[in-house]
């Protein structure tokens, strides 16, 4: 799965190529295989092995003996793909078969007639139109979803509006996640293989019958009728509807997903402590940072966040740099990783300090951390908000972390040309290196 991640996001960065600088249609064949880029960027003689194609208008119209990566601003497909096919862009077309797996992401998603995918399919955009053969599964997100054909195996969908032709037929299991129940018709699949789960309004749901069992309760206790054995019964029920509800699942998978929980949170207070027990000062340095100015880091998180993501394109430019491109994905994501952990620290410790004083001991510091977490993985659960709230703490945290690394390169910078460095260019530690504390920071930047 993380192979493919990474082949669809290379595929979609060369769509940043610096395209109007080349010629309509620049095409180079390295290794065996085809590269081809440009405004206009179409590929017309086959492809001995993969082939990478990448413009504002991007096409396949010659046959290619393994993987097709391409990426555009309109994208088309029209000639056979023994391998896998890797898309990306606003408008794509994909008209001819396709060997292995199919993964494609954009605006507008099209597989037409001509078409058949030969292995699984996986698919994110806004509007996706199925009249191809499907001979694998199929896992697509959109808003919009029309399936006009004939599907082999399961089929799991996000989905808001879900529409089938007269030609739809799922030979598997249907399994679908939206707002409310969609009419299938019996010719498609058959309602025992049909799986809906709900995600708006499920937490009033389980709310609501969580209360109802609640007054049932309320009035067992005033009758005094079998009251322990009522007792039990009902609060076993609300459990279990509150966790059908909420997840979707039974109280087995309840349980797997607070497992899950557990073993993640665990892993991050791991890598909090590291960075704890190793780097305190600078640790606390980025905290008071981002508690003096988080509206600051917010912004420069926002910077630091585009110059990571623009190393991508930069990385391509040269065609040769994609090998890089997993490396500087990595990154990003380490990066956005101890930002969260960052954020969740500050903010959880700012609050604590609030209500009680507490010693700056590596426990104290790692249970404001969990703490912090634990609060932070509530908000997912916040519709809409929940993961704009997440990204803003993303942000700040990346912000606060830029802003000290880049205050301490200012200094060593001055320092290696012997400048006298100013007091607001040096970076704030106590002579004994402890943590710093809130009073020695200089909030300047």
């Amino acid at each position: 799965m993380m192979d493919r991640t990474i082949r669809l996001a290379a595929a979609a960065v060369l769509a940043l190529l610096p395209a109007t600088a080349l010629a309509d249609d620049d095409l180079m064949v390295f290794g065996g295989d085809t590269y081809v880029s440009g405004q206009t960027a179409n590929l017309d003689t086959d492809s001995g092995r993969s082939a990478f194609v990448s413009g504002f208008s991007a096409s396949i119209d010659a046959a290619v003996t393994k993987d097709a990566h391409i990426a555009g601003g309109h994208v088309s497909v029209d000639a056979p793909v023994s391998g896998d096919l890797y898309a990306a862009g606003f408008w794509i077309a994909i008209d001819g078969p396709v060997g292995g797996d199919l993964s494609a992401s954009g605006y507008s998603v099209s597989l037409e007639k001509n078409a058949t995918i030969g292995g699984n399919s996986r698919i994110a955009a806004r509007t996706i139109e199925i009249d191809a053969d499907l001979a694998g599964s199929l896992l697509a997100v959109a808003q919009d979803i029309t399936i006009n054909t004939e599907i082999t195996g399961d089929v799991m969908l996000a989905v808001d509006n879900l529409t089938f032709g007269p030609n739809a037929k799922i030979d598997g299991l249907l399994s679908y996640v939206g707002p409310q129940d969609i009419e299938i018709p019996e010719s498609v699949i058959s309602a025992d293989r049909v799986t809906h789960r709900r995600i708006a309004g499920a937490a009033l749901s389980s709310l609501a019958q969580m209360t109802a069992a609640g007054e049932a309760l309320h009035d067992l206790r005033e009758n005094g009728a079998v009251r322990t054995a009522a007792e039990i019964a009902a609060g076993k029920e609300v459990v279990k509807v509150a966790g059908e509800k909420t997840f979707g699942h039974d109280d087995d998978n309840v349980w797997a997903l607070l497992a899950g929980f557990l073993v993640t949170l665990i892993a991050y207070v791991i890598v909090a402590a590291i960075f704890f027990n190793f780097a305190p000062a600078r640790t606390e340095t980025i905290r008071v940072r981002l508690m003096a100015k988080p509206f600051a880091s917010l912004c420069y998180g926002f910077l630091a966040l585009s110059m990571l993501v623009g190393a991508v394109p930069v990385a391509a430019i040269t065609i040769v740099g994609i090998v890089l491109i997993p490396f500087v994905i990595l990154l990003i994501v380490a990066a956005c990783i101890l930002s969260y952990l960052v954020a969740a620290y500050a903010f959880a410790w700012g609050i604590l300090s609030k209500i009680k004083p507490i010693s700056p001991s590596l426990t104290n510091k790692l249970l404001a951390t969990a703490a912090g977490i634990v609060l932070l993985s509530l908000t997912h659960y916040l519709w809409f908000f929940g993961w704009i709230i997440n990204l803003a703490v993303v942000l700040i945290g990346l912000g606060a972390i830029a802003a000290v690394c880049g205050k301490g390169m200012m200094a060593r910078r001055e320092e290696s040309g012997n400048v006298p460095v100013s007091p607001a260019a040096v970076e704030d530690k106590p002579a004994d290196g402890s943590p710093a504390s809130d009073a020695s920071f200089d909030p300047k930047i």
